[in-house]
């Protein structure tokens, strides 16, 4: 049985959704909506940029059916991707250094872990690559890299920069002809999909057989999320989802993939931008961003992990 629409499900810019793991729309409420109902369509499109700070404001459920957390209801489809697709984002892009760092480190562990390289695993497929890291990360390994952008601002300027393949546009108005890949990525992308169950039957098609899918998504049952409660920063407006390991692994199975590996994702970020996000959340974190703004202290990659977790998937063959 579902629940009586909450004051912001009557909000114009709002619709609801089905649970995108099992199909169902019963749920537990986790978390009431706190939108200012005054708040324009052009304001909305603004949350929607790279590194959105947004904390969230929609309401958060729990899927009587499979346990999935997710939006319901949630910002319109439309209203996301033109957010997405005009997002401008000087600040994120200037920490990549330390984001190729990290997936450098990444995708060496898995080339290890998986028996994957160049020769096997040629052509990869960055889906979100924002600023361009990870593409820059696998070719410089060797891989033969495909990234592609909504936001064209971002995929212009890591053309620019990296001088790889990087295509303005979401998964499904690419237009591939014919192409096929060996190793499809989602970094931080499929808890901002509106339809990741479409997205899962696009990436099944232009993955080879043999090929793999590498996820990472911010885990609802991670110990940071636990210990953080509402203060986790990864509670945004932006994410739609909230996955666990059960809740992806039954996602991924439904759809064609058999998960190889799960483990926790550790990424590196300069410690001043770090603090600089995270006070958006924990207030008080941010005399600590502006003491080291500038300084050489504040420039410092560090390794931090606040509940990402990283999964590897194989395509089932049929």
């Amino acid at each position: 049985m579902s629940h009586t629409p909450p004051e912001s499900a009557r909000f114009a810019f709002t619709e609801r959704v089905n649970c995108p793991v099992c199909g169902r729309l019963d749920f537990q409420i986790l978390k009431k909506s706190s939108y200012d109902e005054t708040l324009g369509e052009h304001e909305l499109r603004r949350m929607y940029s790279a590194s959105s700070d947004t904390q969230l404001l929609d309401q958060l459920v729990r899927c009587k059916g499979c346990g999935l957390v997710y939006l319901n209801p949630r910002i319109k489809q439309d209203i996301i991707l033109e957010g997405y697709r005009n997002a401008e984002d000087p600040l994120f892009i200037a920490q990549n250094e330390a984001r190729i760092l990290t997936f450098r480190q990444c995708l060496e562990g898995i080339m290890r872990r998986h028996g994957v390289s160049p020769g096997t695993h040629p052509r990869v497929l960055d889906i979100g690559c924002a600023g361009g890291a990870f593409p820059k990360a696998a070719s410089d390994l060797g891989f033969e890299v495909v990234g592609i952008e909504p936001s064209a601002w971002m995929a212009t300027r890591a053309r620019a920069r990296y001088d790889l393949d990087i295509r303005a546009g979401t998964l499904e108005e690419v237009d591939f002809k014919g192409e096929r890949f060996d190793i499809i990525t989602l970094w931080d992308v499929i808890e901002h999909m509106a339809d990741p169950a479409t997205a899962l039957q696009r990436i099944r098609s232009l993955l080879h057989p043999h090929g793999l899918l590498i996820v990472n998504y911010p885990d609802h049952e991670s110990l940071a999320r636990k210990g953080l409660r509402s203060r986790w920063p990864f509670f945004l407006s932006v994410h739609l989802y909230y996955f666990s390991p059960a809740t992806i692994t039954r996602l991924l199975n439904h759809h064609g993939f058999q998960v190889r590996e799960t483990r926790p994702h550790w990424q590196k970020l300069p410690l001043g931008y770090v603090l600089k996000r995270a006070s958006a959340h924990l207030p008080f974190l941010g005399m600590f961003a502006a003491m080291l703004e500038h300084r050489k202290m504040g420039m410092r990659a560090v390794s931090y992990n606040m509940g990402q977790t990283l999964v590897v998937a194989s395509r089932e063959h049929g």
